[in-house]
């Protein structure tokens, strides 16, 4: 397992520990069922605390990705069963207008970005290719709806980082500019409670219960468009979906 601790990086070595594993099981690297360096091993290999080890190893257990089996070590978990096929439209937040409410888009942050590791997995970019970031708040009747982190494969979508988008439809804005209209999405759906920053953005109490989707979408030729975190106001935001069971 090829995991490197930068020294003189802000981020805590924890941390920097954590998001390599994790990178390592989202690019497959490391696969179901794998067994991980013990943590006096990897601390000693990496020259940090085995302490620092024991709380990234701890967290990724408590995220479902890693699993502890008692005296045998950590190892990666199998596959969640825990996803649903959802068959229906592909919409836009800004398509939404249709149905009467008024969506309103303020993008706060439009930038050329290193790739984060999830990221860049998502897309299916080489390790930290650069890629337009979007971050934004959508309002519906002038109410915040959602928190919105957007990453699109620079490469192709490039004159996004210069065009105005503060009331655009993203969705739109692609199909236009670039041809690449979102055709496919996978969207997990999960619960939380807000951060600092997200409890200002939408009004709410720190802590407060929001509902999370992380999206990774395809065009019409199969190629990734999109990979988005988008927060929303869980009373102004509800989730439906048709389940079937097969036979």
């Amino acid at each position: 397992m090829n995991i490197k601790v930068d020294k003189a990086s802000a981020v805590p070595y924890y941390h920097q520990v954590k998001e390599a594993v994790r990178s390592q099981i989202a690019r497959g690297s490391l696969k179901a069922g794998d067994m991980l360096p013990s943590e006096f091993s990897l601390s000693e290999k990496l020259g940090i605390s085995r302490l620092v080890v024991h709380r990234a190893f701890r967290e990724l257990v408590t995220e479902g990705l890693l699993v502890r089996k008692r005296a045998r070590g950590t190892f990666v978990s199998p596959p969640a069963q825990r996803s649903y096929n959802v068959v229906g439209p592909l919409l836009s937040m800004t398509e939404l207008s249709k149905s009467g409410v008024t969506p309103q888009l303020n993008v706060m942050t439009q930038e050329v970005i290193p790739a984060p590791a999830p990221v860049s997995a998502g897309l299916r970019l080489a390790e930290e290719a650069a890629v337009v970031h979007l971050f934004a708040l959508r309002l519906v009747d002038g109410l915040p709806l959602a928190v919105e982190d957007m990453y699109f494969p620079a490469e192709r979508f490039a004159d996004l980082v210069k065009m105005k988008l503060d009331n655009a439809s993203i969705y739109a804005t692609l199909e236009k500019t670039f041809d690449a209209h979102p055709q496919q999405a996978l969207d997990v759906v999960s619960a939380g409670g807000a951060t600092r920053e997200e409890a200002r953005l939408l009004g709410i109490n720190k802590g407060a219960p929001v509902m999370r989707v992380q999206r990774t979408s395809t065009d019409r030729q199969g190629l990734p468009v999109e990979f988005s975190k988008v927060v929303f106001h869980a009373e102004r935001y509800q989730f439906v979906a048709r389940v079937e069971r097969t036979p």
